[in-house]
């Protein structure tokens, strides 16, 4: 065997063996999104629901609170539904903290500052990084006595 066919041989073995590695380290769920089966159990029932207390979160308008990953935030006066939002808590890009920035009426991601409406509408996509995002899960809320639960779906 030749010197450069030597060469050529190792590099394309040392390729493959690393390309194995990087293939079954990946494994199931390989498509960048957490496999639904390793995410932390969410609420305290079946896993569909996560609650806040309002008598001592979420009182004033602009206050928020992740809870079971699940970032609920108030919008407006009173204990009824439309007051509050609830939204998964990070953000679909790369997994970065979501906040909401009550003087700017936006959920924004604390890791690219992407953006989002309380709809959950894409307002400006991740910056200085590759890639975009989606839209934001928005979860339906329901008030019971001073409780405020999230289902979500």
């Amino acid at each position: 065997m030749e010197r450069e066919e030597f060469i050529k041989s190792l590099g394309l073995g040392l390729a493959l063996l690393c390309t194995g590695s990087c293939m079954s380290g990946c494994g199931k769920g390989g498509t960048g999104t957490p496999d639904p089966e390793t995410k932390p159990p969410v609420g305290g029932g079946g896993g569909s629901t996560a609650s806040v207390d309002l008598a001592s979160q979420i009182m004033a308008i602009g206050d928020q609170a992740t809870v079971n990953g699940v970032l609920f935030f108030r919008v407006a006066a009173g204990n009824v539904p439309a007051s509050f939002v609830a939204t998964e808590s990070v953000c679909p890009h790369q997994g970065g903290s979501l906040v909401w920035k009550q003087a700017l009426s936006k959920i924004q991601c604390q890791l690219h500052f992407s953006e989002y409406g309380t709809n959950g509408a894409i307002l400006q996509g991740p910056q200085n990084s590759t890639g975009n995002t989606r839209t934001l899960k928005i979860y339906s809320t329901a008030v019971s006595g001073t409780t405020l639960t999230a289902t979500i779906a």
